[in-house]
């Protein structure tokens, strides 16, 4: 490769970059923006990097996620740290000089000038006048899409190797949900995975309407739920909230922003929209890119199965379970094995989430499972939020799809299924321990019934019903929470 391009290329990159930085950290006012939670654990990350206290497998952090998330702003966050920092930050504040080097590239671009990652670095170590080997100050790398260099992996692993031995170099890579799919062999054990979801409840109250959540409320709503003893120690600890969170909502929580978060306030990208069609638009050009720039390059599908990816969607949005011949008949794609191997796809792309049917002696049934979406506001602009009778409470399903994937996953419960027995219960829960926790959520949820005949078969430790009217116990094994606790956690 020319250096004269890479240079070329280098010069308005730096140029531009500042302004880059500023339109992603701050609003039209010039206000700096808020951060999302997970912007406090690179905090602590870049705090560690300081103090030489990060290791082996840090150096190299993979931030796979949904378009539209958030994902660049986080970065350009990142990069511009000290904008926002507080006292309380003060082992950053009292090292944030030994960061000799902050380097971003959006490898997007990289890729449309033809210039691979490591033509660029081999070029950057020569004009910077430094070796990976013994940089001898910090370091700090941030590749924003990286997956659109075709050999992201073995260039990872090449850094990897060469910065054994030093913790001063520190990389930060973003690139779409299926970013784990494409990884070589060798880098999983090398790297720190940090994936990013769309944004929870709580979240949008703070980027919304600069609203905090209740200080520590989720971690503690979390434990009481789904690491209790019983039904009724469950109880017992919502209670202890039960006054601050009515408090909370009566105080803090503006009008109609639960129905305006399900419509479309799962995406940062939305939060300045204030008409809700242009919001519900422009999260369907968040799936439009990901059928176009994820499936496509994940999986070598004929043009004309492409092409009914948006009906699948709608198909799944509509409905609650479809097995895959009625899918099949419907969209006349051929094969189940094809349609299998579609909605696989949809599922690494980070829109579908796969909820397996519950079958005895720890094993799944071969029914066809639940496919949820990561975020209700993708059903909701799928079926421009009309919802047919009996789906509208598919997306509190939604909801808790994303609390069990980016919350409980791996901390609490190890898989989740639900019940496919007629009147069974919308999720069971394998907690680590291999209990089982039963859950159904829904709006004006009253009824017992669905959860008792899954309780049973499961032989749950005990059942949560998400949507009632009131904090009640019932029968020592049930406890019925009203949707403000889901929405907080």
């Amino acid at each position: 490769m020319d250096n004269t391009n890479i240079n070329d290329f280098y010069v308005k990159w730096q140029a531009n970059l500042p302004q880059r930085i500023e339109g992603y950290i701050y609003d039209e006012n010039k206000k700096i923006l808020p951060t999302r939670f997970i912007f406090a654990k690179f905090k602590k990350i870049i705090e560690k990097f300081l103090n030489n206290e990060l290791l082996e497998t840090e150096k190299i952090i993979l931030m796979p996620g949904i378009r539209g998330i958030g994902k660049s702003t986080l970065l350009s966050q990142i990069y511009a740290i000290e904008k926002f920092l507080k006292p309380k930050d003060k082992r950053i504040l009292e090292n944030i000089g030994k960061l000799d080097k902050r380097v971003f590239i959006d490898v997007s671009q990289l890729r449309f000038e033809k210039i691979s990652l490591k033509d660029f670095f081999n070029f950057y170590e020569e004009v910077k006048g430094f070796h990976f080997e013994n940089p001898q100050k910090k370091i700090l790398i941030l590749l924003d899409e990286v997956h659109f260099d075709e050999d992201w992996g073995l260039f990872l692993k090449t850094i990897f190797d060469r910065t054994k031995g030093h913790r001063d170099v520190l990389i930060i890579a973003t690139g779409s949900s299926a970013l784990q799919i494409n990884m070589i062999p060798d880098l999983g054990r090398r790297t720190d995975i940090q994936e990013i979801y769309p944004m929870k409840f709580s979240e949008y109250l703070i980027l919304k309407y600069d609203k905090f959540p209740i200080s520590e409320l989720s971690d503690y709503l979390q434990d009481a739920l789904f690491n209790s003893y019983s039904a009724t120690d469950v109880f017992k600890k919502l209670k202890i909230k039960s006054e601050e969170i009515q408090r909370f909502f009566v105080e803090a929580v503006p009008f109609q922003s639960e129905k305006d978060f399900f419509e479309s306030g799962s995406f940062p990208s939305t939060m300045k929209i204030e008409n809700k069609q242009k919001a519900t638009e422009k999260i369907k050009t968040i799936v439009d890119g990901v059928i176009i720039k994820d499936v496509v390059t994940l999986q070598n599908f004929k043009t004309q199965t492409i092409a009914k990816i948006s009906e699948l969607l709608y198909l799944l949005a509509k409905s609650d379970v479809s097995s895959y011949d009625k899918l099949n008949k419907t969209l006349g794609i051929g094969r189940n094995e094809t349609l299998e191997s579609l909605i696989d796809v949809l599922v690494m792309s980070g829109i579908i989430v796969k909820i397996k049917a519950y079958g005895g002696a720890y094993r799944s049934t071969r029914k066809t499972p639940k496919f949820l979406f990561i975020t209700p506001s993708l059903r909701g602009a799928i079926l421009n939020n009309y919802y047919l009778s009996g789906i509208e409470g598919k997306k509190l399903e939604d909801y808790f799809a994303l609390i069990y994937m980016e919350d409980l996953k791996d901390k609490f419960a190890s898989d989740i299924y639900y019940d496919s027995a007629k009147g069974g219960a919308d999720f069971v829960l394998t907690m680590n321990n291999r209990d089982k926790i039963v859950i159904e959520v829904g709006f004006n949820k009253e009824d017992i019934e669905q959860v008792i005949n899954t309780q049973k078969k499961v032989k749950g430790k005990y059942s949560i019903i998400f949507g009632s009217e009131k904090l009640e116990l019932i029968n020592d094994s049930i406890v019925k929470v009203p949707l403000k606790y889901l929405l907080l956690i």
